[in-house]
């Protein structure tokens, strides 16, 4: 199956970088932030074509076709484009995402970043690899040494949009600098220590599932905001719940954890 993944994440980048520069109609999904484009529905055909042609009987979760249960334990989760507002505007941080979850926990991941040909990859119990070389989350114990990443997006409820600008401000307040590209290049960086950690708004399970293996492997934590482990539940709760997610090293994560705690509780 590993080989199956680096060939769906790198055919599918490759079908990217065809497009970027030349993207067509940008049609809206949920609100301003969710966009989709060509892009993103010929690159999940192609990963969901050389999947079916292989494991026919595992099922298959997409950002944009949803959830094609089939008769196997395992299903293959896809986010073919992640960051496709920066894949619009012409930026560089975009990638293609894809986990495969044994009874809902995930046993294989890759990362890929098109624009810079670059691969992360991990299976259960044997680390994470980037590009065929180990890495692991920062060694740093000080919160005020590291930068930490924050994503958000438009909220129609105003109190969630001030709950969140209220962590964003603590979390100012507690380590070097906050950044953001909003998409897997923050995931990536965490895992090879340039960030210290992660916090992520509004999360689907394909923005997250490859994350949910990654994190530990490397050497730190994945939880929901209020501390506990991440749990894809296909059988009881919708495929495409929202997560709210905090990733950092072992060290970093109840420190970060306590910070964005100490927030208004409202949207949890």
């Amino acid at each position: 199956m590993k080989q199956l993944l680096v060939d769906c994440v790198r055919s599918a980048g490759a079908i990217l970088l065809n497009y970027l520069g030349a993207v067509g109609e940008v049609s809206l999904k949920e609100n301003q932030s969710s966009v989709v484009t060509q892009a993103d529905l010929a690159a999940e055909k192609c990963i969901f074509e050389k999947i079916r042609a292989k494991f026919p009987d595992h099922g298959l979760i997409g950002e944009e076709s949803g959830y094609q249960r089939r008769s196997s334990d395992l299903v293959w989760v896809v986010d073919p484009l992640d960051g496709t507002s920066n894949f619009v505007a012409g930026l560089p941080w975009f990638g293609v995402m894809v986990a495969v979850l044994e009874a809902g926990s995930p046993i294989l991941a890759g990362m890929y970043l098109p624009c810079a040909g670059t691969l992360y990859l991990a299976e259960a119990g044997g680390g994470v690899e980037r590009d065929g070389k180990p890495v692991r989350m920062t060694s740093e114990t000080d919160l005020r040494k590291v930068l930490c990443t924050y994503a958000i997006d438009a909220s129609a409820d105003q109190a969630t949009s001030r709950w969140q600008v209220e962590m964003i401000t603590r979390l100012v307040g507690s380590v070097r600098n906050v950044r953001s590209t909003n998409c897997l290049l923050d995931l990536c960086y965490a895992l090879e220590g340039r960030f210290g950690g992660c916090v992520l708004h509004s999360a689907k399970i394909w923005d997250i599932a490859p994350s949910v293996l990654m994190f530990p492997e490397a050497g730190g934590r994945f939880t929901e905001l209020d501390g506990r482990d991440v749990q894809f539940r296909l059988d009881v709760e919708p495929h495409d719940r929202n997560y709210a997610v905090l990733g950092a090293s072992q060290a970093l994560h109840p420190q970060l954890l306590r910070v964005i705690s100490a927030t208004d509780s409202c949207a949890l």
